[in-house]
């Protein structure tokens, strides 16, 4: 799903955001209820549902895909899989997150990087970079099979692009799996990497 569109910590301050850019809008990773996620995205749709698409304060990504499920007794039904339970990815600007967004009742908290540098004390707020976040739109959307999650390092090959089928022109890295298929591998961030399965005769290096 994707669309354009109460005491808070220290943590939510204006750390990790370059000054340069703090007007500008970045994708951060909101923190919500199990299995809230959906409706977390239609409710702040509808804070903007009236504001022109391209003057909305922020839009909304909630990373899912159709899948086909089934029970024990054999009944088949096609269901949407949350990649990323709990989490909404939300583009805004930061002071939009920090005046407005994270005092909403339904975002408990922004994630931080632990890895970053701390600043007034207190670790920078995680971003995904604007490619990334298309890269992994596209991959969703598009792919054939699951789009899994590795939040470890991977022992990733050449930098490769899809030369065809839905994918074509997605730009990542290729993975020989230990059952000798081949993935393509795509980084996030601070959540690791997405992949999915594809032929490896779908791949060209890039040079």
């Amino acid at each position: 799903m994707h669309v354009k569109s109460p005491t808070v910590t220290p943590t939510d301050g204006a750390v990790g955001v370059p000054k340069a850019t703090k007007n500008g809008k970045h994708w951060y990773i909101a923190v919500v209820n199990n299995n809230s996620e959906k409706l977390c995205c239609e409710r702040l749709l509808a804070r903007i549902a009236s504001q022109p698409d391209s003057e909305k304060d922020y839009e909304v990504y909630v990373a899912a895909q159709k899948e086909m499920r089934t029970w024990r007794n054999g009944r088949r039904k096609l269901v949407e899989r949350i990649i990323f339970p709990t989490l909404v990815f939300i583009r805004c600007t930061d002071l939009m997150r920090r005046k407005e967004i994270v005092f909403l009742p339904y975002i408990k908290r922004f994630m931080v990087n632990i890895a970053g540098s701390p600043e007034n004390g207190h670790r920078p707020v995680a971003v995904i970079p604007d490619q990334q976040m298309r890269s992994l739109m596209r991959m969703v959307s598009d792919a054939e099979s699951d789009v899994t999650i590795d939040p470890r390092p991977l022992r990733r090959g050449e930098k490769v692009r899809v030369n065809g089928g839905k994918l074509m022109g997605l730009e990542g890295y290729v993975l020989q799996c230990p059952d000798n298929s081949t993935s393509l591998v795509i980084d996030i961030g601070i959540l690791g990497s997405a992949k999915v399965n594809i032929s490896r005769d779908l791949l060209d290096p890039i040079e």
